[in-house]
């Protein structure tokens, strides 16, 4: 069987931090061999990779694909004075305003934009309340058509009556089964956790409906937990207790369940957290962007993953944010912490799609991006952090594979028409912008 030996090159993994010079062979979309002295063999092409460095293919840990065409977008006619003014007189328009077409180009133009920042999976959380119906086979086609990898759901929510929290649930029962489906499938590109919005916009019946399917796939809950003080302010109003005992009441908190954010949590919901080891998405741009606050990453035992909460698919950007933003608050968040963070999303997206990803080991996923980064200080596993904080990012991001394909080329997409689709968002984003000035 041919295969792609990429040689002459530095080898980063991230945790542990490792780095050492060597090649690695690929073989069936399986890294088949690593290390020093590995050579081509017959039928397979070998790539000189000019003493540069080579990673596994980053995993954006929570994201939100269907804001890919926000940028630039106009203003709120009502500037918003808080973060729930803020969901109010942006995303909860924008969201709205999203129809097959947008949704398709949204999830086109996030993905490419992931690709060209070695991003090569992308664990989303979905919403277009006025398209629900097969809005995530929509996002997966469009995923697949650029070549990436998805974690999808679909984000069940009480904000749109009971007819849209009854499809919305209906949406992600449907998806499931569809990944039930095809699980056989080794290499799988695609699978599926339960989407829910909030607590504070989901009342109890919801969170017992988004448990108990969970449940029944077996997988977790995607879910916005203390983003902002309202959450755990607006639960305990209408409901007498804390956000994470209604989450724990309700059988949300559960160890393969995913925490986006967690900025608000106090101790004791920390300590419940850890004890059930559910997975946190930090998304340390996104919450200062919505002056949300500093998430208390330090306090959780349990995984942390990192993730950019629909501001692009740049790893390295967020990585490098995480780190100045600890930096910033004072805490003992080390270098290393950081790297773990960006495994942990490949940890997490594993676990999911009952693949091996964020390894350059033999038998994982041969999900890598191929860098022009050539270290121009000593490099070791002792300073792996220090390079990838401050030294490598998105620029340098070369080639990236994923199974074993090439998906992008020395800079140009293998897949798809990359031309092509940018011009045709310019006008699927100005048709959405249009739509959300009538939405109020």
């Amino acid at each position: 069987m041919k295969g792609n030996v990429l040689e002459n090159a530095w080898l980063v993994n991230f945790d542990p931090p490792r780095a050492e010079r060597g090649a690695v062979r690929i073989e069936g979309g399986i890294i088949a061999a690593r290390g020093d002295g590995i050579l081509a063999e017959t039928d397979d092409e070998a790539v000189d990779c000019e003493g540069a460095v080579i990673l596994p293919g980053l995993v954006n840990g929570h994201t939100h694909l269907y804001s890919a065409l926000a940028v630039g977008m106009p203003a709120p006619a009502e500037q918003p004075r808080n973060f729930h003014e803020i969901l109010k007189y942006v995303w909860w328009r924008l969201d709205r305003a999203l129809d097959e077409q947008s949704i398709a180009m949204s999830a086109r133009i996030g993905a490419l934009e992931a690709v060209r920042c070695g991003t090569t999976t992308l664990i989303d959380h979905h919403a277009s309340p006025n398209c629900i119906v097969a809005s995530l086979d929509i996002v997966e086609e469009a995923l697949r058509e650029v070549g990436v990898r998805g974690v999808l759901c679909y984000e069940t929510t009480d904000r749109n009556g009971r007819t849209g929290r009854a499809a919305g649930l209906e949406e992600n029962e449907r998806y499931l089964n569809r990944c039930v489906e095809r699980s056989h499938d080794v290499a799988a590109r695609f699978g599926g956790l339960v989407g829910a919005h909030a607590a504070f916009t989901l009342d109890e019946e919801s969170l017992e409906s988004l448990a108990a399917m969970a449940g029944r796939f077996n997988v977790g809950v995607h879910i916005h937990v203390a983003e902002d003080p309202c959450d755990e302010a607006i639960c305990r109003r209408e409901y007498g207790r804390s956000l994470i005992e209604r989450l724990a009441e309700q059988g949300i908190v559960r160890p393969d369940t995913v925490f986006a954010h967690g900025t608000h949590l106090d101790t004791a919901a920390v300590s419940m957290v850890n004890d059930v080891g559910s997975t946190m998405a930090h998304n340390p741009r996104s919450n200062m962007n919505n002056a949300v606050g500093y998430a208390p990453v330090k306090a959780f035992q349990c995984p942390v993953m990192l993730g950019t909460d629909g501001i692009g698919g740049d790893m390295f950007a967020e990585a490098r944010a995480a780190w100045l933003k600890s930096r910033d608050a004072a805490t003992t968040v080390a270098p290393a912490d950081v790297l773990r963070m960006v495994a942990e999303s490949a940890r997490r997206a594993s676990r999911s799609l009952g693949v091996r990803l964020g390894e350059l080991e033999v038998g994982a996923c041969a999900d890598v991006v191929v860098t022009d980064y050539r270290p121009a200080t000593p490099m070791s596993s002792k300073n792996v952090a220090g390079h990838v904080l401050f030294g490598l990012d998105s620029r340098h991001v070369r080639s990236v594979m994923v199974g074993g394909k090439w998906i992008m080329r020395d800079r140009v997409l293998e897949t798809c028409d990359e031309a092509a689709i940018r011009a045709s968002s310019v006008h699927v984003a100005k048709a959405m912008w249009a739509k959300m000035e009538s939405i109020h």
